[in-house]
This record gives structure tokens, C-alpha cells and sequence, in this order.
């Protein structure tokens, strides 16, 4: 018997676990100031939260986007954290790979032989309208048109 509630119970987390998952915030127009630009780029795309004190992730960015010309291959892990290291920005490892997953994952950041890098080297506004628009904000925004319509044929 608690064997069958345990499957149950497993089945309906499966099935209830998004694909995929992007918070849109909008803030007023850009400032001439690089990192607040950056930093509302991050909460825009809900990398992090409004107020979030923890912001490595912008750190990581900001290097992956500096290094796009030096170093189109990319940078490693160890890379990114010595030139946080030089920054004085003291991040754990495993938080690093956590938030270069992030930023795999909504497109902006890809890995090729173990290096991480900006994605084809593109830059973020070809990235955004031709990758992250089509396919995971516009994909996204269809399926909640159909769980609208599901929902209305109900009612």
C-alpha cells in the first residue's frame, strides 16, 4: 500500500515539474552605468532576484562577456575564478558551476570543450531576439495559451 502512495506521489511531481522556467522584469530605460545595466539585464531575465545580495552571476557574465574577444574559445571554470579572484570576489566553486548552468540554460552562455563562452560569440541582443524569444519566451507564452483555452473549455 505505501508503496503504490510513493509511486503516486513521485508520478505527480514528474508530470507537474516545468520544462522550463523565465521571470521577466522590466525596469526604466538603461543608464549610462555599466554594472547597473547589467545587473537589471540579470534580474530582467530572472537570473537573480530584485534586492538579491548574492550576485555572482553577474560577476560570471561580466567576465564571459570581456573575455568574448581575447578569448573566443572561451574560458574554463579555473579561468573564471581567478579573474574573480582578481576582482577580490570570493565565490565557492560549486556556486560558480551553478550559475554558469543558469546561464546555459536560458541560452545566453554555451560549453564547448570544457570552456564556457557567450554563445557563438553573439552578441546578447542577436542572442536574446533570435534565440531566447523564439524559443523559450514565445514557446512558453503558447503553452499558457493553451492552458488558458483548456481552462475556458471547462468553464
Amino acid at each position: 500500500m505505501e508503496n503504490k502512495e510513493n509511486k503516486k506521489i513521485r508520478e505527480r511531481l514528474y508530470k507537474d515539474r516545468p520544462l522550463s522556467g523565465i521571470a521577466l522584469n522590466e525596469f526604466e530605460r538603461p543608464t549610462n552605468d555599466y554594472s547597473t545595466n547589467i545587473r537589471r539585464l540579470c534580474i530582467s531575465l530572472g537570473l537573480i532576484s530584485p534586492g538579491e545580495s548574492r550576485i555572482a552571476i553577474v560577476y560570471i557574465l561580466d567576465i564571459l562577456l570581456k573575455a568574448r574577444r581575447k578569448r573566443p574559445d572561451g574560458l574554463d571554470s579555473y579561468e573564471i575564478i581567478k579573474e574573480l579572484y582578481k576582482k577580490k570576489i570570493r565565490i565557492v566553486y560549486a556556486n560558480i558551476l551553478r550559475d554558469l548552468r543558469k546561464l546555459i540554460s536560458i541560452g545566453i552562455v554555451e560549453k564547448r570543450n570544457n570552456s564556457y563562452r557567450i554563445k557563438e560569440n553573439m552578441r546578447l541582443n542577436e542572442i536574446i531576439s533570435g534565440f531566447i524569444k523564439p524559443y523559450i519566451i514565445d514557446r512558453t507564452l503558447s503553452k499558457i495559451e493553451e492552458y488558458a483555452k483548456a481552462v475556458e473549455k471547462e468553464n
